[in-house]
């Protein structure tokens, strides 16, 4: 098959409707070479290996490679800020988080307690000295279910002691170190429990 070769300026043929209404310019075949003088065909600026490609002052003939939004097929790499209009999920973030903003303060909570609390996460502390009850006891809640890595820290008053003693039980079917309570029996006794696993408190 041969082919006609062509140098200078090729303007294409005009196709049109009978009563001589122009809708459009024409060539048809194969074109050959890297066509870099075709114009109204988007082109690709900055050309940077894996870089994303974005349009460019809303012009859909030009595109622009960013060369700081890189993406290998597993990784993808931005360098510079990130902004979300709605939520940012992850399994897990890195590095120290110093600049992360809108997360919940690491100050505990501090809670008085009293005979029958259920503890809530942070730290929870008996107001003034136990009663004349023989014992005071307080739970570690099952609904709503607390969060894994929650910690929760009971501190016992000046009059704890074997006979006004503190009792932290489970409720439900959780437990702590496969035990249904712990008790503190001390002066200023403190214990702390971690939320590990769905149902286990562990404590340390």
């Amino acid at each position: 098959m041969a082919y006609n070769a062509i140098s200078g300026t090729l303007v294409a043929a005009q196709d049109y409707i009978p009563g001589n209404l122009i809708v459009a310019n024409v060539v048809s075949g194969t074109l050959k070479g890297d066509g870099s003088n075709i114009e109204y065909v988007p082109r690709v600026s900055n050309a940077t290996n894996n870089a994303i490609i974005t349009n460019v002052g809303g012009d859909a003939n030009t595109l622009t490679c960013e060369s700081n939004l890189t993406f290998d097929g597993s990784v993808l790499s931005v360098t510079g800020e990130l902004t979300a209009s709605v939520g940012v999920s992850a399994s897990f973030f890195e590095g120290d988080g110093s600049r992360l903003e809108g997360v919940a303060s690491s100050t505990l909570v501090a809670t008085a307690i009293v005979h029958g609390s259920s503890l809530v996460a942070g730290f929870n502390f008996f107001t003034g000295a136990l009663g004349s009850a023989a014992a005071a006891t307080v739970s570690l809640p099952e609904t709503p279910s607390p969060v894994t890595g929650q910690v929760f820290h009971v501190k016992a008053p000046s009059n704890c002691n074997s006979i006004r003693r503190i009792t932290v039980a489970t409720s439900g079917t959780h437990t702590i170190d496969e035990l249904d309570s712990v008790i503190l029996e001390s002066p200023y006794g403190a214990v702390s429990f971690i939320y590990a696993v769905s149902g286990s408190w562990l404590l340390y």
